[in-house]
């Protein structure tokens, strides 16, 4: 089931992501994530990158 949370765009436009999403989600700081854009779906999705 996915975790859904609303959050607001910062003026530098930065989000944070929720606690509910982050549980779900294994990002921690300092790790290196891609941000995808799907412009078919208007969906926006977040990986984690490997570690160097």
């Amino acid at each position: 089931m996915p975790v859904e949370e609303v959050v607001k765009v910062s003026r530098n436009y930065q989000v944070t992501i929720p606690a509910k999403v982050r549980q779900k989600f294994p990002v921690k700081e300092g790790d290196l994530v891609k941000v995808i854009y799907d412009e078919n779906g208007g969906v926006v999705k977040i990986q984690i990158l490997d570690s160097p």
